[in-house]
């Protein structure tokens, strides 16, 4: 402990370079983990707040909810242990009919028909009826307050928020939350639409009557998997990063190797004044766990910074797991470092290594 504290205290530029290297590359490695983790997120916030097990829709749809159409009939023969409940889903491009420049105002969203009493509504306290929507609180970046109305491209309903809900976005877009009926109308575009919905949302476990042979359930982890372009965007960063801490991390090792090895007359003079083995490669594994923890203090810290101040800009969320593994890989791949340069130690000749 002694020996590795008076080193860094000593060559306090050298080591100031090393712990900035670190403190570069785990910043890379934390910073694209969580932008990766962020956007997979927007692509499923909505439906992981459901806290569903199943989702339900017709098999011609291929996998597509908003090419599901089923009516009340599927609805009841649909038996589950839990609950259940109606969800019409399709996208909209809504406008400010205040604004200055109407066109550019548009935002891509998805609006989410449901019924009233459904476990799925965002906040239970409000009551969605008429035109009455909650919207995801990215739209009051935009400007938005309750309150206020928006219009939809190419009609002339308009509708009132009178809710926020965070984080409740589909495939990246906002999701806005209405009463089946107003969705109904806007599907159709009609004031006496069908009574039809897209899909049914089950907690629980459930089975389909025997009957009925045009329905499919999907666990809600197989239906994100169907979401276009998800799976193809979730394995190609979660192979990037993956390979990327592979790299930096033995990259890091390789490092910490080099830097014992520089010291090795040091180590010789030290061996030949009689200091242990034991004493040296402590010294050595002690000083690289102690450069490798404060560079990634100070990586977390700068990421966690970035995010707060990028966060409402780029898709950024933060996984606790993630960034316990990364660590880990870091911690792991310098101990390795650090156990090849204490094999080099051991292995010095004090009178070669002092020039004898």
């Amino acid at each position: 402990m002694f020996l590795a504290l008076k080193e860094l205290k000593y060559s306090k530029m050298k080591f100031a370079l090393i712990i900035a290297v670190i403190v570069l590359v785990s910043y890379l490695v934390y910073f694209l983990t969580s932008l990766a983790y962020g956007l997979a997120s927007s692509y499923t916030n909505a439906i992981e707040k459901w806290g569903s097990d199943e989702i339900i829709m017709t098999i011609d749809a291929n996998d597509s909810i908003m090419m599901s159409f089923m009516d009340q009939d599927d609805y009841d023969s649909v038996i589950t242990t839990g609950s259940k409940t109606k969800l019409g889903l399709f996208p909209a491009v809504i406008n400010n009919p205040t604004a200055d420049d109407i066109l550019g105002s548009r935002i891509d969203v998805f609006f989410f028909g449901i019924e009233d009493d459904s476990f799925i509504k965002p906040n239970q306290s409000i009551t969605l009826t008429g035109n009455k929507v909650i919207a995801d609180d990215s739209l009051q970046k935009e400007g938005y307050k309750i309150g206020d109305i928006f219009g939809i491209s190419g009609s002339t309903q308009t509708y009132e928020i009178i809710g926020f809900s965070k984080k409740t976005t589909y495939q990246t877009a906002p999701v806005i939350y209405m009463s089946l009926e107003s969705w109904q109308q806007y599907r159709y575009n009609t004031q006496t639409p069908p009574d039809l919905y897209s899909g049914i949302i089950v907690r629980g476990e459930s089975t389909i009557d025997a009957s009925n042979k045009s329905l499919l359930i999907y666990k809600t982890d197989d239906y994100i998997s169907t979401l276009p372009g998800y799976t193809a965007q979730v394995l190609t960063f979660t192979t990037m990063i993956v390979f990327l801490i592979i790299i930096v991390a033995f990259v890091l090792g390789i490092f910490i190797y080099v830097l014992t090895i520089q010291k090795t007359s040091m180590f010789g003079v030290m061996k030949a004044q009689g200091i242990s083995n034991g004493y040296i490669g402590g010294s050595v594994v002690l000083q690289t766990f102690l450069l490798v923890l404060i560079g990634i203090i100070l990586g977390g810290i700068l990421t966690l910074l970035t995010g707060i101040f990028l966060g409402d800009v780029i898709p950024f969320a933060v996984n606790i797991l993630f960034y316990v593994v990364i660590t880990a890989a870091f911690f792991l791949f310098a101990f390795f470092g650090a156990l090849f340069s204490v094999s080099a130690v051991l292995k010095i000749d004090p009178l070669k290594a002092i020039g004898g």
